[in-house]
């Protein structure tokens, strides 16, 4: 006997694979879209892990295409034009792990829309439209493991922020504007493991610092003020550091 609980059990079932279907078609197009761009994908067990669309030309409204990739872990997007509206749908991936901005149009709003995924934890951003302001937004995210900032317009402004990321085990400050007022913001780094200070007007007021942050075990000063008597110093503190610098031939 025909009842309207088989109907409705009936129209669910048609809509779940309406959905199902029309979801496939939409990740198929997805795909192809990347392609197109000129990307990479990688995957594992059938989805999408892991996009590469560096050096081609995607750009902010192409971003949203992403979003039909829920368990995208690794993604970048090094020398595009990604910028800061396209941030916005890429903070909004759910798995998302590592994400290559390093040569992008990312800003001071990207940082701001970044600031929202709860997901990321390495974020190479270096050479990018990033200044202090930028790192304002990005103290949020106390799970990042991995920060790149390289050439960026970073002070010692910005370097009060940083303090603020705890479980930080890499960080790329080189050939910023941090002096050694802003490494001694970062002392309450306790886990951080590698550090890049070249190309900084660092001395050996740093060397002091950089003593007392015992996690280290890499750190790169050279083409800085620090003295070939300041390392000999740092590096008999630190033992168990390797210690990149112009007085030291390995």
């Amino acid at each position: 006997m025909f009842s309207f609980r088989d109907f409705g059990i009936g129209i669910l079932l048609s809509l779940f694979f309406v959905s199902s279907v029309f979801g496939a078609i939409s990740s198929e197009s997805s795909k192809r879209k990347v392609e197109e761009l000129g990307g990479d994908l990688f995957f594992v067990k059938g989805k999408a892990v892991e996009i590469v669309l560096n050096k081609t030309q995607v750009e902010d409204k192409d971003l949203a295409l992403l979003l039909a990739f829920p368990d995208l872990k690794d993604l970048s997007l090094e020398n595009t034009r990604a910028g800061d509206a396209g941030m916005a749908n890429v903070a909004k991936l759910p798995k998302l792990e590592w994400l290559n901005l390093y040569r992008t149009w990312v800003g001071d709003e990207g940082a701001r829309n970044l600031a929202d995924s709860k997901s990321l934890k390495m974020l190479p951003m270096g050479e990018t439209n990033l200044t202090d302001k930028g790192l304002v937004h990005l103290s949020r995210m106390r799970q990042l493991t991995y920060l790149g900032l390289r050439g960026n317009d970073v002070t010692d402004k910005g370097a009060v922020h940083l303090g603020k990321l705890i479980k930080l085990e890499g960080l790329y400050l080189g050939e910023t504007g941090v002096t050694d007022v802003g490494v001694r913001e970062l002392l309450s780094l306790k886990k951080l493991k590698k550090l890049w200070l070249h190309d900084l007007p660092i001395t050996d007021d740093s060397v002091v610092t950089l003593s007392q942050m015992k996690s280290l075990r890499e750190i790169h000063i050279y083409a800085t003020k620090i003295s070939a008597e300041g390392v000999r110093s740092l590096q008999s503190v630190l033992t168990e550091c390797k210690v990149i610098h112009e007085s030291i031939t390995n």
